[in-house]
């Protein structure tokens, strides 16, 4: 074992005040914590940097966000620039010595034992953080480099596969949209000359108002399901990785909002307004908390109904309709008289059909996916406790 601070450099150059050319600052918010990559690099004058662009960072250098520690925003800066690179304070930045492969310590910091050590000693209630000291402090299992590179390279290999599975799903993701485009048309121009009807024509609108809220004492550990805007994905579909309880009584309170299959659940309220899922199969009992509405077909495919939902240009539409106030909101009126496009049914159904088709090929990419994530989590469980 040897502490972090021992296998790397002590001390990280910082940005001299005099000087007087552009950056490329990578700020608190660039890591994505789920690629564990550096995803949004911004270029500036000197002049324009915040105050907390100080460190001066090199190609293979590790990052380490300092802040909400239990996020794991943690990347490898893989570019050279011909500007100067310099990372928020808001990381610890760990160059490696010849003690320790990089990648064997990357993939330590992406590591339970890591993540734990660091959120133990967090603090702050409402931004918790720690420190550079308590992150080299930390112990780090130290095999002989040549046995830390073979580690290195089978992570790299599961993770490597890991991101295949993923662009594949997002792959079959783009090719329902653009069968859709290709089948009706972009929803914004509507160049085919399909009907427009107001939502309510084709789909009932119910939400959770007034006095059928509920409280926190409310949710349980166990009952039925309630969902809301963090069970939806970007694709359209429900995830119920992370489920929510409601009481029995809450529950029966309200039968009008019960969930049922090929209901959609859309997103009222928040930062995510318009979002939707579509309930694909049976979920059991089920129903939705206040900040969103159950939209139940009537006379449209559910199918063509969710994918309308999350193309780009409705997306935007449902941004347009909102209400302005001080949280982002569509009001249940809004959504019921908002026009869409209505192609004949027969249509939708060859969509629907598509669709179904596509899904069985994504269930088995994200079977392989599942597998690899649980053999990645079993292999890092091996290599660092």
């Amino acid at each position: 074992m040897a502490k972090i601070g021992d296998v790397c450099a002590s001390k990280i150059d910082t940005l001299n005040a005099a000087y007087n050319g552009k950056i490329d600052y990578i700020d608190i918010s660039a890591v994505d914590n789920d690629k564990k990559k550096i995803t949004n690099t911004e270029t500036l004058q000197i002049k324009e940097a915040p105050s907390r662009a100080r460190q001066l960072v090199e190609c293979d250098d590790i990052i380490v966000s300092l802040v909400r520690p239990n996020l794991n925003a943690v990347a490898v800066v893989e570019n050279s620039s011909e500007n100067l690179q310099v990372a928020s304070t808001g990381y610890c930045v760990l160059r490696c010595n010849q003690a320790v492969y990089s990648r064997y310590l990357f993939y330590f910091c992406q590591s339970e034992t890591f993540i734990n050590r660091m959120t133990a000693q967090a603090t702050g209630a409402s931004y918790p953080a720690v420190s550079n000291s308590i992150v080299k402090n930390c112990e780090i299992p130290l095999p002989e480099r040549n046995k830390q590179k073979e580690i290195a390279d089978i992570l790299d290999k599961v993770t490597g596969l890991i991101s295949l599975r993923k662009q594949q799903l997002a792959k079959l993701d783009e090719l329902v949209k653009a069968r859709f485009v290709e089948m009706f048309g972009n929803p914004k121009d509507n160049k085919k000359e399909w009907n427009r009807v107001p939502l309510k024509k084709v789909a009932e609108v119910r939400g959770r108002v007034g006095w059928k809220g509920y409280k926190k004492e409310d949710l349980q550990e166990s009952g039925p399901l309630v969902l809301g805007a963090t069970h939806l994905t970007e694709n359209g579909n429900i995830d119920l990785s992370s489920p929510v309880y409601l009481s029995r009584d809450k529950y029966e309170e309200s039968p009008e909002i019960m969930l049922h299959r090929n209901d959609l659940v859309f997103t009222q309220r928040g930062n995510t307004i318009g979002k939707v899922g579509l309930v694909k199969e049976d979920i059991g009992e089920a129903t939705i908390n206040p900040c969103v509405l159950i939209l139940r077909p009537t006379n449209i495919h559910p199918i063509y109904l969710d994918v309308y939902f999350i193309m780009d240009e409705v997306k935007k539409d449902m941004w347009r309709l909102n209400a302005g106030s001080a949280q982002p909101m569509i009001t249940q009126k809004g959504i019921s008289e908002y026009l869409l496009m209505l192609p004949p049914i027969e249509l939708q159904n060859q969509f629907a059909a598509f669709v179904e088709r596509v899904d069985k090929q994504k269930q088995t990419v994200q079977q392989s996916l599942e597998k690899l994530e649980l053999m990645k989590k079993a292999l890092m469980q091996e290599y660092f406790g």
